[in-house]
């Protein structure tokens, strides 16, 4: 019976320090209230999406019908006369307009310049060839005395 008190008066501290049974059932007792209110908003908020979405499909239906009806005359008019407008701006831009005196200039001034160039970058050429065949017979004059000093016969 010593033996038994004893190991009862060891497992007072235990006793008395463990909380775990307590604190597993507040928290059981707080999720549970938790996911009912939890719960009970969302079907509201659900019912009441409900509701917005269904009278907003009715009204704003008809009201972007009639405002579309109303509108839509009023923008293919618009859209009408800007098209002519269009076509107008288009027909201006098909006539061929002579072109100025000064654009006439810059024109010829250009071709002239242009042919300036071509016409020196061929005597250039030409210079470059030229030079070229004098090299050539120096070369081959040079070859034709070393030949004859040389008496080497082909």
């Amino acid at each position: 019976m010593i033996s038994q008190v004893g190991r009862e008066l060891n497992k007072v501290p235990h006793r008395i320090l463990d909380h775990r049974v307590f604190v597993n059932g507040e928290i059981e007792s707080f999720l549970e209230n938790f996911e009912v209110k939890r719960n009970d908003s969302e079907v509201e908020t659900l019912f009441q999406v409900t509701e917005i979405v269904g009278s907003l499909k009715y009204d704003l239906s008809e009201r972007c019908i009639a405002l579309g009806n109303q509108n839509l005359c009023q923008f293919a008019t618009e859209v009408n006369s800007l098209l002519g407008s269009v076509e107008v701006l288009l027909e201006k831009a098909k006539i061929e307009r002579p072109p100025s005196a000064r654009l006439q200039e810059a024109r010829r001034a250009r071709e002239q310049r242009k042919q300036e160039f071509l016409n020196n970058l061929q005597h250039g050429y030409q210079r470059i060839e030229n030079s070229f065949e004098e090299k050539e017979e120096e070369i081959a004059e040079l070859y034709s005395d070393l030949q004859l000093k040389l008496n080497i016969t082909k």
